[in-house]
């Protein structure tokens, strides 16, 4: 099946009639980790808005690996607000933190929600009756070019890093790191196949959904930095080149050993051709060059077959994971 994507503005949201008796509810997932300094006035913030908007819903406090004072707080705001729940979980995480509050949740539909509210909580709403029509609601920061407000270095290694998400992985997605939401029943099972160890976890989470066919539409949202971010950019840079390099091995392996192959033999056939004619190979080494072409062609093989058997470990590992899934 072709998953089809869709670009959407909000504004035709308007036209929409919105009956909250048919399935107002949404779960809204909110990861937390050494957040305390700003978790009960952004939850309180949340909660008061979800309220007026979505008077049906719940909020997921997903902590994770805490060293300070979040996780009291995080109880404390589940014990106030009927609307609140929480989950701990003891390693920081984010991805299995998203994993495990998705399984958690009760709605049918799930919105997965920064604590630090650098996105509009209008996304909730946005997404929520987007939800009715679509499989998952993408809110992306690069839709135009005014909507991600961070400093220029944030804004300038997002495009780096979407530019080749794109390229690696042949999608149109504008934006993977940013706020999402899913129905339940559609993205409870990619998850699993997704390793939550990857630091890019959100984006092979919504490449497996465009595989799997689910209809995907992206809405734009303003992105503003609240705080600095509490990782160095450039630690987050190579994090994100590293895992995202790896998980697709065989296509890097194609760009850089498709090319090898193909200069080398150009340059063989150069050299016999040149050879057959009887000219002189004044000017360089006939030996070495012929050498030269050789190890091209024969680095170009072993980096495509290094690549192939990869591609081929992890759609082993895939399966066995299904299996041992599947005999739970």
């Amino acid at each position: 099946m072709e998953c089809q994507i869709w670009f959407c503005d909000p504004s035709i949201l308007d036209l929409w009639r919105w009956d909250c008796c048919m399935e107002p509810e949404a779960s809204v997932v909110v990861p937390i980790h050494n957040e305390a300094r700003i978790l009960r006035e952004n939850i309180e913030y949340l909660s008061n808005y979800l309220e007026e908007r979505l008077p049906r819903h719940e909020i997921i406090l997903c902590e994770n690996g805490s060293s300070d004072d979040s996780k009291n707080i995080a109880m404390l705001l589940a014990e106030e607000r009927e609307n609140v729940r929480y989950l701990e979980l003891p390693e920081a995480n984010l991805s299995e933190a998203l994993k495990a509050g998705f399984n958690y949740a009760r709605s049918e539909k799930l919105v997965y929600f920064p604590v630090d509210l650098s996105v509009d909580a209008e996304f909730i709403h946005q997404s929520v009756r987007l939800l009715d029509v679509f499989d998952a609601v993408i809110g992306s920061k690069r839709l135009a070019r005014d909507l991600d407000r961070r400093p220029p270095a944030r804004r300038i290694a997002s495009r780096a890093y979407h530019g080749m998400v794109r390229g690696l992985y042949d999608t149109e997605f504008t934006d993977t790191t940013c706020v999402k939401a899913f129905r339940r029943s559609k993205i409870l099972e990619l998850m699993d196949r997704v390793p939550t160890a990857s630091g890019i976890f959100e984006t092979e989470l919504l490449v497996e959904a465009s595989s799997a066919g689910l209809d995907i539409v992206e809405i734009p949202v303003i992105v503003e930095e609240q705080r600095p971010s509490r990782t160095m950019l450039g630690r987050r840079i190579q994090t994100k080149l590293e895992d995202l390099l790896s998980a697709r091995l065989n296509r890097v392996s194609t760009y850089v050993g498709l090319p090898l192959i193909i200069v080398g033999v150009i340059i063989l056939m150069f050299l016999t051709a040149w050879k057959i004619q009887g000219n002189s190979m004044a000017g360089f080494s006939m030996p070495y060059t012929f050498l030269l072409s050789m190890l091209l062609v024969v680095s170009g093989f072993q980096i495509l077959t290094f690549g192939l058997l990869s591609n081929l470990i992890m759609q082993i590992r895939a399966q066995i994971s299904q299996v041992k899934r599947d005999s739970e």
